[in-house]
């Protein structure tokens, strides 16, 4: 019998989803493959969120939670501990986290350039890079993370003062401490470049956002969730009124995202499209707000800073901007301002046909792949393969939310690239079986 030759498996993207999905892959893989990964960055493993190298910026969720290993749920903890003292209550540096990733990676060719074009064949998948490159491969897999920031309509202007991506390294750097700096946006990006523009002297941060809704924080320490049952067949309404109930019943929110969290994706599932539709109209700021949460001590410093008036929450976002000689004169719902730089921390369009992704837009344009429910991500079948693509294409990751509404936290990533892994591995999907 003749050998099985390669099976050829392309990962764009080599941020978490990426890492985690190569991983998977080749733990799971019955026979010989070979894994290429895409990615324009010289580090594997970093991505947007763990790119930073400010120590300030941690993780937010507790170390415990962030095994890439879903039958080894002390495996990060474990891999800490051989570098550094930590425990599964920690929150720790992002940039720790990006290390932990890369350790995980076997053998894979790290190809830096930019996917820019996807091809599905009668056999296989053509990808050309931005280099020019063509590469040819057995299947492929999406994993490039958030879209990239959305600048706010109606904003620009002069490049020097109007920074659109405030992970740029050195980006902040330039910015002089006794200016006013004005953050677009309330969320993790924000507490993130307000703690780097403190350490730096800034002494006036202005921070806005339509509803001026700040993370929530983490409680000291960790509890068993309660043993909570929402609605087993709900509609927005009945779920939203449940929650508010059991809310009120604790007497405090973070139980209730906890408790709905594991059901989250079936729940979603359930819901007709009109009413997902409602419950993210009425409620879905306020999930964010709840669900993705600031370590305590974050929490500690970003409130000192209120207190002091060194960083000022303004709700209403912007109405207007433009540059002028000496700044950015801007008015915001209450006020007009004149900074020194106006950063974008607005965070990544949920909605595919926004994205400033080339590839994204490219896979649409040529409907390789079409949007999913609500436009949130692409449409994929239940294992997240993209529809009449000969199981050639696979998406890993927030391309997925029209389907899995929770596919942007490290568990729901390691969940999807586990499944994924499964899946694309049946004897059936095999090359030449």
């Amino acid at each position: 019998m003749a050998p099985l030759r390669s099976e050829v498996v392309a990962l764009i993207g080599g941020g978490a989803a990426g890492v985690l999905t190569a991983s998977h892959l080749l733990r799971a893989a019955p026979g010989p493959m070979r894994v290429v990964i895409i990615e324009r960055r010289a580090e594997l493993g970093a991505g947007i969120a763990y790119s930073t190298t400010d120590l300030r910026h941690l993780l937010n969720v507790r170390a415990g939670c962030l095994s890439a290993l879903p039958d080894e749920p002390d495996h990060f903890t474990a891999w800490m501990r051989q570098h550094m003292v930590a425990d599964g209550q920690s929150f720790l540096p992002r940039a720790w986290y990006g290390r932990y990733l890369r350790s995980l990676l076997g053998p894979v060719e790290h190809v830096r350039a930019r996917a820019v074009q996807v091809s599905p064949r009668a056999a296989g998948v053509l990808i050309t890079l931005s280099n020019g490159t063509r590469l040819n491969v057995d299947r492929v897999v999406l994993a490039s993370g958030s879209s990239p920031t959305t600048w706010p309509e109606g904003l620009g202007g002069d490049v020097r003062r109007w920074i659109e991506d405030p992970w740029v390294p050195g980006i902040l750097a330039g910015l002089r401490p006794d200016e006013p700096v004005l953050l677009v946006g309330t969320g993790l990006t924000a507490v993130d470049v307000s703690l780097s523009l403190q350490a730096a002297g800034h002494s006036q941060i202005f921070a806005t956002s339509r509803h001026g809704l700040l993370p929530s924080a983490h409680p000291e320490t960790s509890s068993v969730p309660a043993l909570l049952d929402p609605p087993s067949r709900p509609t927005a309404r009945s779920l939203l009124a449940w929650a508010r109930t059991t809310a009120d019943e604790v007497g405090d929110w973070r139980p209730v995202v906890d408790a709905l969290r594991p059901r989250t994706d079936e729940l979603w599932a359930g819901l007709a499209i009109a009413e997902r539709t409602r419950l993210l109209r009425h409620a879905q700021r306020r999930w964010e707000v709840l669900r993705h949460r600031m370590p305590p001590s974050v929490a500690e410093r970003i409130e000192s800073m209120r207190d002091t008036g060194q960083l000022t929450i303004v709700p209403g976002g912007v109405r207007s901007a433009h540059s002028v000689s000496r700044g950015v004169d801007v008015t915001l719902a209450d006020r007009r301002l004149r900074v020194g730089a106006v950063v974008n921390c607005s965070g990544s369009s949920a909605d595919v046909r926004r994205s400033r992704d080339p590839l994204v837009q490219r896979l649409l344009h040529t409907r390789v792949a079409r949007p999913g429910p609500l436009c949130l991500g692409f449409d994929t079948d239940d294992r997240g393969c993209l529809p009449d693509s000969n199981d050639a294409l696979w998406v890993v990751g927030p391309l997925r939310r029209g389907r899995l509404w929770e596919s942007t936290a490290i568990p729901d990533i390691r969940r999807q690239a586990t499944d994924l892994s499964r899946s694309m591995w049946r004897a059936d999907v095999l090359v030449g079986a």
